[in-house]
């Protein structure tokens, strides 16, 4: 427990942030303060009081809207100025374990914020405001993320913890919400005279609105739908190309989707500077969000390769897939890891980049013949930190760190207005005590990690 809790203290004290690259800023959420609140305790299989706990609601900040959600990886440390982006189930750390996602969507849906605590606490006889209401859901949803046996201490609460768990048991599924907007590939590539494409749009949002920058429109390429009309607008799962024109000389351009949207329950949102905390969303207010593909053209005429590259988090796997295509009547060429690779015209090749579990990876491929470059960075983060993550699992006694403030102070109120720090445990003072001891004495533990899911650079 002790190496652990030094661990979480490495953490906080060291990690540093970084520059996000996920999407644009527009969807870059930063970690913010809890909203609602109260004790939870981690109960043993005899019964005892492994943890004491906060569980509750945490703010998300976006640029221009925020977002409440709730944790589902208790036992990862929380960090200061950490910044997350959305991703989908298969790249969060209960990715091979959809069926319990498919729970705890239930209990978000049917629980605190969706449900006002009234009407919740209703369900079973309670009295719920709307801190108890928070420690209530999150105390079910840590049931299914990490196997623990968890209790508010609200006796009313409790209670509908106990009810939350037996319902979603019953009623679970494993439908996932769709994505706020995606575009899918978001690199292609092709022919002048061509459409070049296809590139699917994913959202759950009723309409986007679709541009291209300076330099395609300078080109004279267009965006169009598979119908090969002009597109200013798409919904999901249409198709779009960059249509271009027979004359366009070698180039690349991008194409931006974007529209405002309310995220549905149940998005998992991930650290992508920081090892921290898996997040998962409970309610949000409209928000703006975009997403990006590049498209890259050369004449017939024109030898040589015309390449995209995409990256994709594979966490069955275990690594980064690097996935190049080649377009163009010459080899495309590229280094990966130090190690050459060919993809001959009209072919694709897909590489993995195999990246073990907490691990840091930065992946680069040089750009060639004006197209490019191409390069994703992360941690890649499969499972919680607490171990089997099942709900007859015994919990680990692994307390996880509080987010400081800015100026590295820890905060242990249970209610608004407080940095988030949810999995927090009242021995933490003590620990870090003595944490700092051993850090003089060299045994300090500092992890750099981060998690994301891969996107190329335009």
């Amino acid at each position: 427990m002790l190496a652990s809790s030094l661990a979480c203290a490495g953490s906080l004290a060291f990690a540093g942030t970084a520059a996000a690259d996920d999407g644009g800023q527009d969807n870059v959420a930063v970690l913010g303060e809890i909203i609602h609140g109260d004790a939870v305790d981690i109960v043993d299989g005899s019964g005892g009081v492994e943890e004491k706990l906060t569980g509750g609601t945490i703010r998300l900040k976006l640029k221009d809207g925020n977002l409440e959600t709730y944790c589902i990886d208790i036992h990862n440390p929380t960090s200061n100025g950490t910044k997350y982006s959305e991703t989908d189930w298969d790249h969060s750390v209960l990715s091979d374990k959809k069926e319990r996602l498919g729970k705890i969507r239930w209990i978000l849906q049917h629980a605190y914020p969706v449900v006002q605590p009234g009407a919740l606490g209703a369900k079973v006889g309670a009295e719920l405001d709307e801190d108890t209401a928070a420690a209530a859901t999150q105390a079910a949803i840590w049931h299914f993320s990490d196997g623990v046996n968890a209790h508010p201490e609200d006796d009313d609460a409790d209670k509908v913890t106990k009810w939350l768990e037996e319902q979603a048991e019953k009623n679970g599924s494993t439908e996932e919400p769709r994505p706020s907007l995606e575009l899918n590939p978001d690199s292609v590539s092709g022919n002048s005279g061509d459409s070049v494409g296809p590139v699917t749009v994913d959202t759950s949002a009723d309409k986007v609105s679709l541009s291209l920058d300076d330099k395609a429109k300078a080109a004279g390429v267009t965006v169009v739908d598979g119908d090969g009309k002009a597109a200013t607008t798409a919904k999901n799962g249409d198709k779009l190309f960059f249509k271009v024109p027979s004359d366009a000389d070698k180039g690349q351009g991008t194409l931006t989707a974007s529209t405002t949207t309310r995220i549905e329950v149940g998005r998992v949102f991930a650290p992508i500077d920081h090892k921290s905390q898996t997040l998962i969303l409970a309610s949000s207010t409209d928000v703006p969000v975009t997403a990006t593909a590049t498209g890259a053209w050369a004449p017939k005429e024109v030898k040589g390769p015309i390449p995209a590259v995409t990256f994709e988090k594979d966490c069955a796997a275990g690594g980064v897939q690097v996935t190049a295509t080649n377009k163009g009547d010459q080899d495309f060429t590229f280094t990966l890891n130090g190690e050459k690779h060919t993809v001959q015209p009209g072919k694709s090749e897909t590489v993995l980049v195999k990246v073990g579990e907490d691990e840091s990876y930065d992946i680069k491929i040089a750009g060639v013949g004006g197209y490019g470059p191409w390069e994703t960075h992360g941690v890649l983060d499969c499972k919680t930190s607490g171990g089997s993550g099942g709900p007859s699992a015994t919990p680990t006694p692994t307390p996880s760190a509080s987010t400081p403030s800015t100026s590295g102070s820890t905060t242990g109120s249970t209610t608004g207005g407080d940095l988030a720090e949810t999995g927090s445990s009242s021995a933490t003072p003590v620990i870090a005590g003595v944490a700092a001891l051993l850090v003089v004495a060299g045994g300090g533990l500092v992890f750099f990690l981060r998690k994301r899911r891969s996107t190329p650079s335009a």
